[in-house]
């Protein structure tokens, strides 16, 4: 907490006056004088807990990442609320009525907490009122390993169970991003028998816990645990959802119910959709991501002022040290300060497709004042 007060002077002391504040921090820190330091100074927050955070090419762990931004205070607004199960659809419609009152060409940049919170439900929400063709970006707060809890804050709110959206006017601000995941698809086509929201229950038929360890290999039945199910099998040979139009977005299991052998995939996995199993990545991975954002920086942004960047997880796990190299190369691009963190579901715009609930992807949002 000692070096963020004294970072934060630092920065003050050249005249810079930030307004806000993008914040990613470890789920361990005591947020409550964190967020005070910025209110302290006027400085409102976004911000969320995570599995990691890194600033520009540095990562780690238990640390804490922060993007100052002097955005024009008019130019953007803070919005937030509570959720509970059910609840996503509406409360972001309720948020997107608000930011379409304040501005006419809204850009949301959103994070949600809580391991049950459906986030293609918040998507639904805010497309429900802006139409499909809704800017909307961000993440699911990520959490340590050892525990299920998360939390999405501002400067003087902090929810284990919520939202919280900067909302940019699209007007006088430039806000460009790619998702990219990189994950390639093996084997053939399976159907998903049997489901409810997130919980898979049958593939092809078959109880999904036990096909799932009989394609990975990893272990048996009898030698699973919830550690080895989330640090080596989520990842080993995470499922490929298979959409009608624009790519497949990854379904990856993040818990599993030995009883009904049944699994939790990080979003909706609906009966009947059909997948695909994918093999961990190796290097072609971090290069389809700088390849992406190079065609980013070509086609759409050719400058930046800052860059906010959302890496799920799942590819910190897979990829380690790697992820350095494409966290540092991603900035050069653009010469830019960057701010991120690995996260537990990335929201952004498909190739060819709609808004959807990524996982094992990296989303770069790239933002350029006008």
């Amino acid at each position: 907490m000692a070096e963020a007060a004294t970072a934060l002077q630092l920065a003050l002391e050249g005249g810079f006056r930030p307004t806000i504040a993008v914040v990613f921090v470890s789920a361990r820190w005591d947020r409550e004088p964190l967020r005070a330091l910025f209110a302290a100074g006027g400085i409102q927050v976004f911000g969320c807990t995570t599995y990691g955070e890194f600033v520009d090419g540095d990562y780690g762990t238990g640390t804490v990442a922060i993007l100052l931004l002097d955005m024009d205070e008019d130019a953007f607004r803070l919005v937030h609320d509570d959720l509970s199960l059910g609840s996503e659809h509406d409360v972001a419609a309720r948020m997107a009525q608000q930011a379409q009152s304040w501005f006419s060409n809204p850009v949301f940049l959103v994070a949600t907490s809580h391991m049950e919170t459906i986030a293609e439900d918040v998507i639904a929400g805010i497309e429900s009122v802006i139409g499909t063709k809704a800017d909307i970006f961000g993440a699911m707060a990520g959490m340590d390993p050892d525990t299920l809890d998360n939390a999405v804050f501002t400067d003087d709110v902090d929810l284990e169970r919520g939202v919280v959206s900067l909302v940019i006017d699209g007007d006088r601000y430039a806000v460009n991003a790619v998702a990219t995941c990189g994950w390639q698809p093996v084997g053939p086509v399976k159907t998903v028998t049997r489901s409810e929201g997130m919980w898979v229950h049958e593939i092809d038929g078959q109880p999904a816990l036990d096909l799932m360890l009989k394609y990975s290999g990893v272990c048996t039945r009898e030698e699973l645990t919830p550690e080895l199910w989330i640090n080596e099998f989520a990842m080993s040979l995470p499922p490929q959802l298979i959409r009608e139009e624009g790519a497949s977005v990854m379904r990856p299991s993040l818990v599993y119910d030995a009883t009904s052998s049944s699994v939790m995939c990080n979003g909706r996995v609906p009966q009947g959709s059909q997948i695909r199993f994918s093999l961990p990545p190796d290097d072609d991975v971090i290069d389809a991501v700088i390849n992406a954002c190079q065609g980013l920086q070509q086609e759409r942004a050719p400058d930046a002022d800052a860059i906010v960047y959302f890496s799920c997880a799942g590819r910190r796990l897979s990829l380690g040290p790697l992820m350095k190299r494409e966290i540092n190369t991603v900035r050069d691009i653009w010469n830019a300060p960057l701010a991120g963190f690995f996260s537990l579901g990335e929201i952004a715009r498909v190739t060819g497709g709609a808004n959807e609930l990524n996982n094992v992807t990296s989303c770069c949002v790239v933002l350029k004042e006008k």
